[in-house]
């Protein structure tokens, strides 16, 4: 395995490498990262819905899209981000494989956390972790956070926590559901600190070999592309001409529908949410285009949204 430790906090770079080893790496890589202040976005997300985006631009927070889904969450110094590239194994989206190591790595700092829910980690209860995973060309990205000692009260104010999804999971606020593995780790007073426990155990248990990360010339294609508009707040995710906008919290995540209706026909349809796929959901958006909703029973709905029937997603648009 190899293993990287970027310097850079530029978000939209660290992206890009992200997305270079995943495309390119012929070996399996282990990454640990840090962002200066960002709203990373899921691949699925409008960032308008999700975001504060003018009391980001007001404190200088930048926003970043990620290739997962999943919902948003706030980077500062004092969060860390890892990330696992390997090969593919079985037909679904496996957290516990990717969660176990790090798990293993926090308790032998002398932290007791678990898996819980689809892609959290907890400690004493509340979360300390999210991750989310992409899938292409029998490979796997799986990559996380990990809270040591982020601004709750940012976190809280940039992102906007939608009703449903609140709703559905009976808390508050997302400062209120989290906690600071600051609040539980002795001896570590940074995140730096607590990368170098997670570098001492990746190193002797993963046997994991440093390299050098790829430079910002090879990714160049790729950084374009993480800073620019097409990417960040895609015309797509502003369908305004619409008959119909549901929205509704499942197990999986929250799933909201815009569609242009002419009758029974589909003219345009948008699929955002912080929900997760193994295939992209602008195929499915395609799939339906022309088509009357009833059409939705018959597509590999689950495929796009995991966790989702045909019959749930036209119980959604209709």
């Amino acid at each position: 395995m190899k293993y990287l430790r970027l310097t850079s906090t530029d978000p939209h770079l660290n992206l890009a490498i992200e997305e270079h080893l995943f495309r390119t790496a012929e070996e399996d890589v282990f990454m640990l990262w840090q962002n200066q202040r960002t709203v990373v976005i899921g691949k699925n997300q409008n960032a308008y819905a999700e975001v504060d985006l003018a009391y980001a631009e007001k404190h200088g927070i930048l926003l970043a899209r990620r290739l997962t889904g999943g919902g948003a969450v706030y980077h500062d110094s004092g969060n860390l981000n890892y990330t696992f590239i390997a090969g593919e194994e079985g037909s679904t989206l496996d957290y516990a494989r990717f969660t176990a190591p790090i798990l293993r790595a926090l308790a032998s700092l002398g932290v007791e956390a678990r898996l819980s829910g689809r892609n959290d980690l907890e400690c004493g209860g509340r979360k300390i972790s999210g991750s989310a995973q992409a899938v292409a060309g029998g490979r796997v990205l799986h990559h996380g956070t990990l809270l040591f000692d982020t601004d709750l009260a940012v976190m809280s104010a940039v992102l906007r926590a939608g009703r449903e999804k609140l709703s559905h999971r009976a808390v508050g606020s997302h400062a209120g559901r989290v906690r600071n593995l600051r609040d539980c780790l002795v001896g570590c007073e940074s995140a730096g600190a607590l990368a170098d426990g997670i570098e001492a155990f990746v190193s002797s248990e993963l046997d994991a070999v440093r390299c050098e990360p790829p430079s910002e010339a090879e990714v160049a294609p790729l950084l374009q592309k993480h800073r620019s508009r097409e990417w960040l707040l895609p015309d797509r995710r502003l369908l305004t001409d619409y008959s119909l906008l549901r929205q509704r919290a499942y197990p999986f995540g929250v799933v909201t529908a815009e569609v242009a209706l002419t009758g029974e026909v589909i003219e345009g349809i948008t699929l955002s949410g912080d929900f997760f796929g193994r295939r992209p959901v602008e195929e499915l958006e395609a799939a339906l285009c022309g088509k009357r909703r009833e059409a939705v029973l018959s597509l590999p709905v689950s495929d796009h949204i995991e966790g989702m029937t045909g019959e749930e997603l036209y119980a959604l648009i209709t």
